[in-house]
């Protein structure tokens, strides 16, 4: 099957060992098509965490609705890797604007439900400074990032050195997580569509560079937003690996493994690897490793 202009490989996480270790034949696109692949594949990368000093707890979340409690199983996983009974969890909602109806689903769902101590770090305040950011970021016990314009998210960022303590709170086993655009900004880049909230309906999805505390380019509502033929396109053009998540799947970073969480039926993780100019993609279930 061609699509945007590649070849979809799909083989499933049992056969990927056997296919980076030999020749193989794998099924593509319709019944009847093969094509060989194991001898031209690239060198099998290594860890996508290889070489990063970074060593944390992040949970990745390719979206669902948090107000209908679609990632409540997600979110209590969240608070339960804290160790706290109580936890301190900080969210963070620039990419919404800092919309006040999701901070008070945030609060319901973390605060009144999963009983931790709920703050907010709201940077489109007037007096929004770094120091206070710095303060509620490193006495956090999790920091969730909200979901909405990444783009615009990551600028006012910059503009209050949020990284960094979102770097130093991480490093000091802080738990770092979030959905949509809040997942997306861990990573080196991600697949977003920030041009839909400034650019009418001619708008698309593209690479947007982002923090790099993970590796790779990440994708989130691959299931609900047809986002699966840009993401090939961009693997396939730009060689880099990427990792996508449909609504209610999540990756949990830790350790040097990347391990798929799940709070709603048929809700998986993908790798996509670019493979001689093909891409190969990997569908993963809940309690699976990716092989990074």
């Amino acid at each position: 099957m061609a699509c945007a202009k590649a070849w979809l490989i799909v083989i499933d996480a049992q056969t990927h060992q056997n296919l980076r270790n030999g020749p193989a034949i794998v099924w593509v696109g319709r019944p009847m098509q093969v094509m060989r692949v194991g001898a031209t594949l690239a060198p099998a990368p290594t860890s996508l965490l290889e070489s990063r000093s970074l060593s944390v707890k992040i949970i990745t979340i390719g979206g669902g609705e948090i107000s209908e409690l679609e990632t409540l199983d997600l979110d209590a996983f969240i608070c339960s890797q804290t160790g706290k009974s109580t936890p301190k969890a900080l969210f963070i909602p620039t990419a919404s604007g800092d919309a006040d109806g999701y901070c008070a689903t945030f609060q319901h769902v973390y605060g009144e439900r999963l009983g931790c101590e709920v703050d907010f770090l709201l940077a489109s305040r007037t007096d929004f400074s770094h120091q206070q950011a710095m303060h509620k970021i490193l006495n956090a016990d999790l920091v969730y990032v909200g979901g909405g314009n990444t783009e615009k998210m990551l600028a006012v960022w910059r503009d209050f050195r949020i990284a960094a303590a979102l770097r130093q709170a991480g490093e000091s086993g802080t738990v770092l997580a979030g959905l949509s655009a809040g997942a997306i900004c861990w990573y080196e880049a991600g697949l977003s569509d920030s041009d839909r909230f400034t650019a009418g309906s001619d708008w698309k999805l593209k690479r947007l560079g982002a923090l790099g505390f993970l590796p790779g380019v990440f994708c989130p509502h691959l299931d609900k937003e047809q986002r699966h033929a840009p993401l090939l396109e961009l693997v396939r053009t730009s060689g880099e690996r990427a990792v996508a998540c449909d609504n209610g799947a999540a990756i949990y970073w830790h350790d040097g493994v990347a391990q798929v969480l799940s709070s709603l039926p048929n809700a998986f993780a993908y790798l996509y690897t670019p493979v001689s100019g093909e891409v190969s993609v990997e569908r993963f279930s809940a309690g699976q490793k990716l092989p990074l």
